[in-house]
């Protein structure tokens, strides 16, 4: 029997990408997703579900460090912990003998982009490592729609849990391919990511916003946010945009443009959500002045302030295409000001759920 169920599928599926992202001098995000989204839950016992990840293939050298390990949430088990797992695979293939090397425990209670930090920063010798959450019965989670699922594993016991420092003591082990003893199509690969470094110094330091996607309107400054990098555009002083995603992630190959929204072309708001406050249409050129209209390489940081009455509740949308469509974006409030990073230039401005919100995040 199917023990793990997808109950969503978002039609929107875009040409895979394979992201490894330069967040800071000998730091990358390493991510094997491309666009797309379906949520999956866990039932019946706690699951495994961990991607693997060639770390050569990334240009990553070994010795790596790796801190923060990144999850989509589309619906928590704020009750139940979660294992944060890494291993390192000696001799590829299979992961059933890989070593676990890293470990902390984690209570994930808010939907979004959640961002594990390790206390201290894991230590990886082998160029294959495999990254997870050992996840509660009912937890929903996101993984993308394109490539194969070869690379995503499930564990599990029915009826009980396995030992974690032993993936063959896991009674139900394999790929999401659609093959036994497994049984799960995924169709894509779990929303699994994370933070290497080539040093534990690198590893330590705090990434600048926009290198780590944190969870949806939790209490302001959790994850110590450094805003002093934010800064208005001149023709729209009330969106905020990373300068230092601009300096030093695209290196100043990029130009961010914005104008003021104009009410007449605002698209109308998605399924559950109430457009509100003001709109901008943001625009972004390389540095041979040739307008980016696709998908970023890599995220953009925006923030911005919306009504004291929505704050608890808004998130930040943007629209494009043709004609122009919303999606709404993983947010994270800091006091006023609410934030998300942004893979697509468009029109950007925030929602508020209208409590029939059914809209999947468009990452």
């Amino acid at each position: 029997m199917v023990r793990k169920i997808r109950v969503m599928l978002v039609m929107l599926i875009l040409v895979l990408t394979l992201a490894a992202l330069t967040v800071q001098a000998g730091e990358r995000t390493v991510s094997i997703n491309g666009d797309g989204n379906a949520v999956w839950f866990v039932s019946g016992e706690a699951s495994l579900v961990m991607n693997g990840f060639d770390l050569a293939s990334f240009g990553v050298a070994n010795p790596a460090f790796i801190d923060r390990v990144s999850i989509g949430v589309d619906t928590p088990v704020s009750d139940s912990p979660t294992e944060v797992v890494i291993y390192e695979d000696a001799n590829g293939g299979s992961p059933v003998d890989a070593r676990l090397v890293g470990r902390t425990s984690v209570v994930i209670a808010q939907s979004g982009v959640f961002t594990a930090v390790f206390p201290t920063p894991v230590q990886v010798t082998q160029r294959a490592v495999w990254v997870g959450f050992y996840l509660p019965v009912n937890f929903r989670f996101v993984a993308d729609t394109s490539g194969s699922s070869v690379l995503t594993y499930w564990a599990w016991t029915p009826g009980g849990t396995f030992d974690l420092n032993n993936l063959a003591s896991a009674a139900v082990f394999g790929p999401s391919d659609g093959s036994a003893p497994v049984n799960i199509q995924l169709n894509g690969k779990a929303r699994i990511s994370f933070e290497v470094s080539s040093s534990a110094a690198g590893a330590a330091l705090t990434p600048l916003p926009g290198t780590v996607v944190v969870p949806t309107n939790v209490p302001a400054g959790p994850f110590g946010g450094d805003l002093s990098v934010m800064v208005a555009f001149p023709t729209c002083q009330t969106l905020l945009y990373d300068s230092a995603d601009e300096r030093i992630t695209w290196r100043d190959r990029i130009n961010l443009h914005c104008n003021p929204g104009n009410p007449i072309h605002v698209p109308p708001a998605p399924q559950g959500y109430n457009n509100r406050g003001l709109t901008y249409d943001v625009f972004i050129f390389d540095d041979t002045s040739n307008l980016l209209a696709g998908r970023l390489q890599y995220p953009i940081t925006y923030c911005l302030r919306p009504d004291p009455a929505d704050l608890n509740t808004a998130v930040i949308g943007v629209a494009w295409g043709a004609p122009r469509t919303w999606r709404v974006q993983p947010t994270q409030r800091f006091g006023d000001l609410i934030c998300a990073d942004l893979r697509r230039a468009g029109t950007v401005g925030y929602l508020v759920p209208n409590g029939q919100a059914t809209a999947t995040p468009s990452f």
